[in-house]
């Protein structure tokens, strides 16, 4: 007995049989959710209501996954230029004199973890503590390993906020990047004039150039500023109160060696 010919309803054309010839279409002839018998190429159920029409094609967030494919590409990137690098012989990345001077900013590095089970932000916070950590060992290699990683998925997030700019400001200057740096000492000045964490920038930078004048008054700038800042109770400050007090006590024994 030849099967009865209705008509697609995801093509609209003529089809027999469990599937349509021309575009492969289920021809349902019972409801998947209640069952009852359906008249083929019917777009709903009558009994129940629900659709009988083929579910569409998930449509991708290109704004979700961004930042993932700017994790993506910078690991893939860096594999290369890591397998250039020891190919040549140089086994070890000749260290920054500034690297050693930075503040404590990271706690020591936990197990790695699957970066896709966190939320772009904590990846590249991640990526931003296993930077530091290293720095803080003395492992410049590692540190070079990660800071492209860690502003890359930065990069991804889009709009930063203080935290995350202090962050890229020392990723910067992991990579010798000061121009960068800058860029981003000046957004955290835009928030606020005497920002702490400007003036912490600032002054590294002045001593990696060797210019002790401009570092003695970013120091002194900091101490001034540090009473009403803190006061202001900045989130950022909070997430990085051991670098600042530590900075604050060097400034200080500074101020008073001078005396």
């Amino acid at each position: 007995m030849n099967a009865k010919t209705v008509k697609c309803p995801g093509c609209g054309k003529p089809a027999a049989g469990n599937f349509c010839s021309h575009c492969g279409t289920p021809i349902v002839t019972s409801c998947p959710e209640c069952e009852a018998e359906v008249k083929p190429g019917s777009r709903a159920c009558q009994e129940c209501g629900a659709s009988l029409l083929p579910a569409a094609p998930r449509q991708w967030n290109a704004q979700a996954i961004a930042p993932w494919a700017a994790i993506l590409i910078a690991m893939l990137a860096l594999g290369v230029a890591l397998a250039a690098l020891f190919d040549r012989g140089s086994g070890v990345a000749t260290p920054s004199p500034f690297a050693q001077s930075m503040p404590s900013a990271a706690p020591a590095p936990s197990p790695m973890v699957d970066l896709a089970s966190m939320s772009p932000r904590e990846a590249a916070d991640r990526l931003y503590n296993r930077t530091m950590a290293a720095n803080e060992k003395g492992d410049f290699v590692e540190a070079l390993k990660f800071a492209p990683m860690a502003l890359q998925a930065y990069e991804g997030l889009g709009t930063l906020d203080n935290d995350a700019r202090y962050h890229v400001a020392l990723l910067r200057l992991t990579t010798e990047d000061i121009d960068g740096a800058r860029v981003q000492i000046e957004m955290l000045r835009q928030s606020a004039p005497n920002h702490l964490l400007a003036l912490m920038l600032e002054h590294q930078i002045a001593e990696r150039s060797g210019k002790k004048d401009s570092a003695a008054r970013a120091a002194k700038a900091f101490l001034a500023a540090y009473a009403a800042e803190m006061a202001a109770g900045r989130a950022e400050y909070r997430d990085h109160q051991g670098s600042i007090e530590r900075f604050r006590e060097a400034a200080q024994a500074g101020t008073t060696g001078k005396k």
